[in-house]
């Protein structure tokens, strides 16, 4: 749901949502706890799956490896990898396989209806797999508390619940609207073509990663 930007930024102060930690860079990084168990489990279970198979004999642990270690890179590109981080200058959304870095002055709007969307001045739209929206079980727990780090005005029932602070789309827009906020407030600089350019990788370590695996596991399957 968009809310107005003004009404959730203080001119000239930047903060951060309660409950979120920035990390060693003094970066607020969004990153779903839901996939740091997924990350957990599998490595919990792979590694019992390794060692069944080496127990087994050589030959087993080698035909099974390769399949452990594909399964193991998607886990990690699906679960593990993706997050939102707020920085200084502009916010990336690491994905599954690529990266978007967005500069704060290439943003027109934000959205967390389905999933944080970052709208671009040049029209194009970049979704965060690392901050879905809060379901209709979170919409009861927008607090008061919320409602003053918000600025909401209305009525504590018409805060959207993707904005809330407890979802994690709520969140990371709060940190990217009071970044975005206090960038307009700043002179631009000679060299403005290069502040608004979103710049897009693919995350080829990854890319790589699974095809080796993928070839391995077929490699295997002939033995």
């Amino acid at each position: 749901a968009r809310v107005p930007a003004a009404s959730l930024c203080h001119p000239g102060e930047v903060e951060f949502p309660r409950r979120r930690r920035l990390d060693a860079d003094g970066r607020f990084v969004v990153r779903p706890w839901t996939g740091i168990a997924a990350c957990v489990i599998w490595a919990a279970f792979g590694g019992l799956w390794l060692l069944t198979a080496a127990g087994s004999g050589w030959s087993d642990l080698v035909r099974q490896a390769p399949v452990i270690a594909l399964i193991s890179t998607v886990v990690y590109a699906v679960f593990g990898r993706p997050r939102v981080i707020v920085g200084a200058d502009d916010v990336l959304l690491r994905n599954v396989v690529r990266d978007v870095s967005i500069p704060y002055r290439a943003i027109s709007d934000i959205d967390t209806r389905y999933a944080l969307t970052i709208t671009t001045l040049d029209g194009g739209r970049h979704q965060a797999w690392a901050a879905p929206a809060g379901g209709r079980i979170r919409a009861t727990r927008v607090t008061e508390e919320d409602r003053k780090i918000l600025s909401w005005s209305g009525p504590l029932d018409e805060i959207p619940s993707s904005a809330g602070l407890r979802s994690d789309a709520g969140a990371a827009a709060v940190a990217i609207r009071r970044r975005w906020q206090a960038s307009s407030d700043e002179p631009v600089d000679s060299n403005a073509r290069s502040s608004t350019r979103v710049q897009i990788r693919w995350a080829t370590g990854v890319l790589l990663a699974m095809a080796v695996c993928a070839v391995g596991t077929l490699a295997a399957g002939l033995l």
